[in-house]
C-alpha cells in the first residue's frame, strides 16, 4: 500500500537530501585554487595584475619600482621550502601574442625580494605591455 507524504514532509525530505550532499561538494576547489599537481607553485594573473588562481603563491602585484609600471609583475611565492633562485620557472602568455621573461633571482623591480618572481611582458618591438599570463615553479 502506498502512503502519501504531506507537502511539509516533502520539503523536509528535500532539505535533508540537500544537506546530505554538502560534504560531497566540500572537496570542490574555490575559484582561487589552481590545479597544478606537478608544480610546486603556480599562478594565473590577469593583465591588470589580479591574481586569478594560485598554488603556493600569496600575491601578484605590479612593480612600483619604475615610473611606468606597465608589463612588470611581482609574483610572491608563499612556500618557504621553495628557493626561487634555484628553481625551474616556466611562464606563458595567455590569449595574447607577447614575449615573457620570468626572473627567479631577487630583482630591484620587485624590491629585491628573494621569494618573488619578476615577470616582464613585451610586444615584438620590445615595448612593455600588460597581458594575462601563467607562471609555474617546477
Amino acid at each position: 500500500m502506498r502512503t502519501s507524504m504531506s507537502p511539509t514532509g516533502r520539503v523536509l525530505a528535500l532539505v535533508l537530501a540537500a544537506a546530505a550532499s554538502v560534504p560531497a561538494l566540500a572537496g570542490i576547489a574555490s575559484a582561487t585554487d589552481l590545479y597544478a599537481p606537478h608544480a610546486r607553485a603556480a599562478a594565473k594573473v590577469s593583465s591588470a595584475g589580479l591574481l586569478l588562481a594560485e598554488k603556493n603563491v600569496s600575491s601578484a602585484t605590479r612593480s612600483t619600482a619604475q615610473t611606468n609600471n606597465t608589463g612588470v609583475f611581482c609574483i610572491k611565492v608563499s612556500d618557504p621550502d621553495i628557493i626561487v633562485k634555484d628553481a625551474a620557472i616556466v611562464a606563458t602568455v595567455n590569449n595574447n601574442r607577447a614575449m615573457i621573461t620570468a626572473i627567479g633571482d631577487a630583482h630591484p623591480w620587485c624590491a629585491g625580494d628573494p621569494n618573488t618572481i619578476t615577470v616582464v611582458l613585451t610586444d615584438s618591438a620590445g615595448s612593455a605591455i600588460d597581458a594575462p599570463f601563467t607562471v609555474a615553479v617546477l
